[in-house]
């Protein structure tokens, strides 16, 4: 495994920074709050999702939460649009698996990365968008990464499945 900065493999954008206009049907509108199911009940309009988003959430891009609850991931599986406010970064892979990064992320190595680059100071605490850029993370290539994201995948449904039980 070679140690990589997030940079390098994926590219980080944030969300929108005005509180929007919501509306009761329209493009879906996510925060920190719809991390685990990336559903929400708020919506914007299509004219004014265009007029913000330039950066555009796509299928298989991942959502991280950078203010309040920092560090926790979700992949996108629709390819709907869906407009998010800056407290979730977009991280869009370019040479990582989607679900790896996402696995990733979340082991006790890097959380510990994100937590020295996130202003502790802050209320809510958060991570400056270039800081995310700059999270280390350990690498295998990419037939690896398939293959253990295959593995985590399995073991998440079964998870759930016992968790149904």
């Amino acid at each position: 495994w070679e140690q990589h900065k997030l940079g390098e493999v994926v590219s980080v954008f944030d969300g929108t920074h005005q509180t929007p206009n919501y509306k009761t049907k329209g493009i879906m509108f996510l925060s920190v709050e719809n991390i685990n199911t990336l559903l929400s009940n708020k919506y914007i309009s299509e004219n004014e999702y265009r007029q913000r988003f330039k950066i555009k959430p796509q299928y298989l891009d991942v959502f991280m939460t950078r203010i309040g609850t920092i560090g926790k991931t979700n992949v996108i599986t629709t390819h709907k649009p869906i407009a998010y406010y800056v407290s979730l970064a977009l991280l869009r892979p370019q040479n990582i698996q989607s679900f790896f990064l996402s696995f990733i992320i979340q082991t006790s190595k890097v959380q510990q990365d994100i937590w020295k680059r996130t202003l502790q100071i802050a209320f809510p605490q958060k991570i400056n968008k270039d800081e995310i850029g700059k999270v280390t993370l350990a690498l295998p290539l990419q037939k690896e990464q398939i293959d253990i994201e295959k593995l985590l995948l399995k073991l998440d449904k079964l998870i759930t499945l016992q968790q149904r039980k």
